[in-house]
Order: C-alpha cells, then sequence, then structure tokens
C-alpha cells in the first residue's frame, strides 16, 4: 500500500457460532478442528464458503456432520465490507484516517471483497458440548 492509502478490515454484523446436530454425537469426542474459507463480498456477505485444508485442521471426513454444520454457519455471517481508502497524500491520511472506516473530506473509499479464515474446534467431555471459534 502507498503511504496515502489505508485499509479498513471487514467489521462483522452476525457471526453466529456452528451448533451441535441434535442427535448422532458420540458422548465423546476429542477436540476437532474444522476450518472455514470464505469471501466476504462487497456487499458483506459470506460467499464461496469452503473447507479450508491446512496444518491444524481436519478435513472433517470423520464428523461429516459438524463440517456441514461449520459451512451452513459461515454462510449465514453479515460483515460491514472492507474498504480501501484512498487520500490525497499521505498527509491527510495521517490527519483524516481514524482506522474506522474511510474519514475525512476528500477521501474516495472502494469497497472490496477479501478473503477470510475461522476455525471451529469441537469438543465433547462428559457429555458437554463445547465449540471454540477463532480466526485463522
Amino acid at each position: 500500500m502507498a503511504p496515502h492509502q489505508a485499509f479498513v478490515y471487514p467489521v462483522p454484523i452476525q457471526l453466529a457460532g456452528p451448533a451441535f446436530p441434535a442427535a448422532g454425537m458420540p458422548r465423546e469426542l476429542p477436540p476437532l478442528t474444522l476450518c472455514v474459507s470464505f469471501v466476504v463480498d462487497t456487499t458483506g456477505k459470506a460467499t464461496q464458503v469452503a473447507p479450508l485444508r491446512q496444518t491444524g485442521c481436519d478435513d472433517g471426513a470423520s464428523q461429516l456432520s459438524l463440517r456441514d454444520a461449520s459451512l451452513s454457519a459461515v454462510a449465514e455471517w453479515t460483515f460491514v465490507p472492507a474498504m480501501f481508502c484512498d487520500y490525497p497524500d499521505a498527509a491527510s491520511r495521517d490527519r483524516d484516517w481514524n482506522g474506522d472506516g474511510c474519514a475525512g473530506e476528500r477521501v474516495q473509499a472502494r469497497v472490496v471483497p477479501v478473503s477470510l479464515a475461522y476455525a471451529f474446534t469441537f469438543e465433547i467431555r462428559e457429555g458437554r458440548q463445547r465449540v471454540a471459534t477463532r480466526k485463522r
């Protein structure tokens, strides 16, 4: 990025995590991390939702219902879209940009798609279900 530019990450609006299926789960499940990649499009919708195959991520073959729950949850996520801010010069950027959107009267804002990934770790201990969510 040039000194007169800034990038604003997408801001989550709705990020409901995946839930365990109502039936068919074992009483115990060691931690299983499933990762999902997606694109936040220019309208703020999660699109191109897919399993992420990466070190530390299970492929989900042993628990298809959890993989499907992860993909379905992410497909419903919404964001304030990412923006690319162009200022007339570096001094204007330093003075006007506040890190929260494209601020300033002479800024040109472009909404841009951005790729993100999240990991969901499912675990069942003594019948208690737990899902942890983190950004990758």
